[in-house]
């Protein structure tokens, strides 16, 4: 198992030893034992009750099995339950839709094609106009006078 699981697995386990036993014995005894088994040893996160766990730099795959545990294990009702899978599936629609904003085909081409346009106009304001070096325009002068091509 690699350290990043590991370290999720200590997450939830320090999460659901804050929760405590009340809902550690909703759990599956196998799981709360799987995940007692398999978190890092030396990694043993502490959480204050009293802020946010989003502010608290977790990981982002800890908040969703929690999330989980919540709907399989926590709910006491189908209500409860129905609640939360229509916020879970919003949630999931507009991260879908800051995706397809952020990476939608249409606005990729038009913000090339704005570019290319600037660049065009700051190669016409670069163009530098040539002049002939004066030793060249001397020479043709004195070409001009005797009628030389």
């Amino acid at each position: 198992m690699n350290v990043q699981t590991q370290e999720i697995y200590s997450e939830v386990y320090s999460i659901l030893n804050l929760l405590g036993e009340s809902y550690i014995k909703k759990l599956p005894v196998s799981l709360f034992n799987m995940i007692k088994e398999e978190k890092m040893q030396d990694y043993s996160p502490e959480y204050d009750s009293k802020i946010n766990l989003e502010q608290q730099n977790i990981k982002r795959e800890t908040l969703s099995m929690i999330a989980l545990f919540h709907l399989n294990y926590w709910c006491d009702s189908d209500e409860e339950k129905n609640e939360l899978k229509t916020l879970f599936k919003t949630n999931e629609e507009k991260h879908q839709a800051e995706i397809r904003e952020k990476y939608n085909p249409d606005n990729l081409f038009k913000k090339h094609s704005l570019q290319q346009e600037e660049k065009l106009i700051t190669n016409e304001i670069a163009m530098i106009e040539y002049k002939e070096p004066l030793f060249k325009r001397f020479i043709n002068k004195i070409k001009n006078i005797f009628h030389i091509n």
